[in-house]
């Protein structure tokens, strides 16, 4: 058992230099960003930018676009629109419930 502690301890520390680390790298990260920004106002040079690129506009490749017409049917006329299975169901689950009525549908 003491020797999961070592290895335990072994990783604490371990994480603990490497988070030392990472915060004194922002440190310097900070330090050379301000130095640079004191050098740019003391000079009075202009900061260059890069140019600023637009992205080409997006196409639609001729494989891409649907060769005839998209024909969606709905449900038969003669269907019956009665209860679903779910609300049957439901309604078997919870007797004791009211009765909610269903939404009228649109007519196509």
């Amino acid at each position: 058992m003491a020797a999961g502690y070592v290895i335990a301890i072994a990783l604490e520390a371990a994480g603990l230099v490497a988070l030392a680390l990472g915060l004194l790298m922002v440190r310097a990260e900070k330090q050379a960003k301000a130095a640079e920004l004191k050098g740019v106002l003391r000079s009075g040079q202009p900061i260059q930018r890069a140019p600023r690129v637009a992205a080409p506009p997006a196409r639609l490749e001729p494989a891409a676009i649907p060769a005839g017409d998209i024909l969606v049917t709905g449900a038969p006329a003669d269907a019956s629109l009665g209860p679903s299975e779910a609300r049957e169901a439901l309604r078997r689950a919870f007797p004791d419930l009211p009765e909610f009525p269903t939404a009228p549908r649109a007519a196509a």
